[in-house]
């Protein structure tokens, strides 16, 4: 008598002997795989992480290194110790990786938790930077004094990009549905981001809050809001940032100097130094701490360190940063799309 083949290796025949017993050769149960991805994350997007981190640790150490380059000369004159602004930067990036690290090992149901406290949290310490508020001619920083170590300054609206961007990814991944209508989804999701964009404005600081209006406005449009809608706001937003400009010297003049209309001895003065410094570079740059334009910039380790970086290094250098920058957002974008939710993208 002759028996099929058998069902669970159809392509091995029962052995002669063995036919009549309906015997089938089986494998041993294979153990199942572990996996140390995180649940919901694809082999790709775990691999994204990675090269994520390791160039966020890469820009850390560059920023390390030039802090001292452009402000050692400063700091020397200004406070007699060559590694001031330097032992400052690497109590901050300490800070920085750790935070990041504890972060890393927080679950996303525990930061949407935390999304509206945090938010409330932004809002008050902005409202808290216009009263105390330290800087030469804006109000941004708050100061905290540290027993035995250093005096650190912390800027709200830094803080506020993260907190509103996890606000609206929770809020938009609730409400996935309401979107669309704009009185009940959209509208006060505009009313919350007006206010942070109005306290930033108010410091005054154009470029953060056009940056966090920006990054606010994809927001909704990938949760569901309509085009229309949102160019509404874009525009109503864009005549409220021309008054604020056209009422504020300061802001006007800052849109006066980074067009190259200032006065090179005077407003323009930091703007035409740093692009000396960039100028100066070459291909390849002169050199690490060989910078002559540190001594003329007023501020070369904080607004113009990228002018810095361009004289040292010179054009290669200058386009490693910003291909380093450029590959960071891109594997960020990578590893949103792969998100299997919405609050992940």
């Amino acid at each position: 008598m002759s028996y099929p083949l058998c069902q669970t290796f159809p392509e091995v025949n029962p052995p002669p002997g063995l036919q009549s017993r309906g015997y089938c050769p089986r494998l041993p149960a294979a153990s199942p795989l572990r996996s140390r991805r995180k649940p919901g994350m694809s082999i790709a997007a775990e691999r994204a992480a990675r090269q994520v981190l390791l160039i966020a640790v890469i820009l850390v150490g560059i920023g390390v290194v030039m802090i001292y380059s452009s402000s050692s000369a400063l700091a020397g004159t200004r406070f007699e110790d060559s590694g001031f602004f330097l032992q400052r930067q690497i109590l901050r990036a300490g800070l920085g990786l750790i935070i990041m690290f504890a972060l890393s090992r927080v679950p996303l149901r525990f930061c949407r938790s935390l999304a509206r406290p945090l938010l409330l949290c932004g809002v008050s310490l902005l409202f808290l930077v216009l009263i105390f508020g330290e800087g030469r001619s804006a109000q941004r920083w708050l100061p905290f004094h540290l027993p035995a170590l250093t005096t650190l300054t912390f800027q709200p609206s830094e803080f506020v990009k993260l907190v509103l961007v996890l606000y609206l990814a929770d809020v938009l991944s609730r409400k996935e549905g309401e979107m669309a209508d704009w009185k009940a989804g959209l509208v006060p999701r505009l009313v919350i981001v007006g206010l942070v964009l109005v306290l930033i404005v108010l410091q005054p600081d154009l470029g953060t809050s056009l940056a966090i209006g920006a990054v606010s406005l994809v927001m909704l449009w990938l949760g569901g809001a309509g085009t229309l809608h949102l160019a509404g706001a874009c525009g109503f937003g864009g005549v409220v940032a021309l008054l604020s400009v056209l009422s504020s010297p300061y802001q006007l003049q800052r849109i006066v100097t980074f067009m190259g209309e200032a006065d090179p001895q005077g407003a323009g003065f930091q703007v035409s130094q740093g692009l000396i410094a960039l100028g100066s570079g070459g291909l390849f740059g002169v050199g690490l701490g060989n910078s002559m334009q540190k001594h003329f910039l007023p501020e070369p380790h904080t607004d113009f360190v990228f002018s810095v970086v361009g004289e040292e290094f010179g054009m290669i250098g200058t386009f490693g940063v910003l291909l380093a920058f450029g590959l960071f957002g891109i594997l960020g974008y990578k590893i949103a799309r792969s998100s299997n939710h919405l609050e992940g993208f």
